[in-house]
């Protein structure tokens, strides 16, 4: 038998072929550059044993990611496609604190323009869905009766969001 040659397209939002992905295997490999994707060279023997393969792209200066799984069978120059979406994996932590650097209990904690809401803990730690990526910039707000803050930050690092009077 010889070597399964994998041949990956990856698609950004548009539909249209994007050429600066990164594109890897859940089997190792180093992904060549080809004319319109990439190749992944996958012998036999490292096959994985329910011939599954994951591939994953990412772009990672537009937040966008995806991934398609394909089953390595008879077929020895299979294709895939994988379609870039928007990140949204990223989780916002932190910690809400009045003008004398206090934590706040009890405040709402949100991200305009989405649903969820954390309330601060007694600590005046909270944990969001930030719907971004990791280090994409989102706003926050946080609000406790006549406290508000607003701040712009990064998605996946800790953050600390001062509230005052306005």
């Amino acid at each position: 038998k010889g070597v399964y040659i994998v041949r990956v397209f990856v698609l950004g939002v548009d539909k249209q072929p994007v050429d600066d992905a990164r594109v890897t295997s859940s089997n190792g490999g180093e992904p060549k550059k080809i004319q319109g994707g990439w190749e992944f060279d996958i012998p036999p023997q490292s096959r994985p044993a329910d011939g599954k393969l994951k591939l994953f792209a990412t772009e990672k200066n537009a937040f966008l990611t995806g991934s398609s799984t394909l089953v390595l069978d008879k077929d020895y120059f299979p294709g895939v496609e994988i379609q870039l979406e928007q990140d949204t994996s990223a989780v916002l932590r932190g910690v809400v604190v009045d003008d004398h650097g206090r934590s706040v209990a009890g405040a709402h904690v949100s991200i305009p323009g989405y649903p969820d809401v954390a309330v601060t803990n007694e600590e005046g730690n909270f944990v969001l869905p930030p719907h971004a990526a990791d280090g994409q910039i989102v706003q926050v707000r946080a609000q406790k009766d006549l406290l508000v803050g607003t701040l712009s930050v990064p998605a996946g690092k800790p953050v600390e969001v001062p509230v005052r009077r306005p």
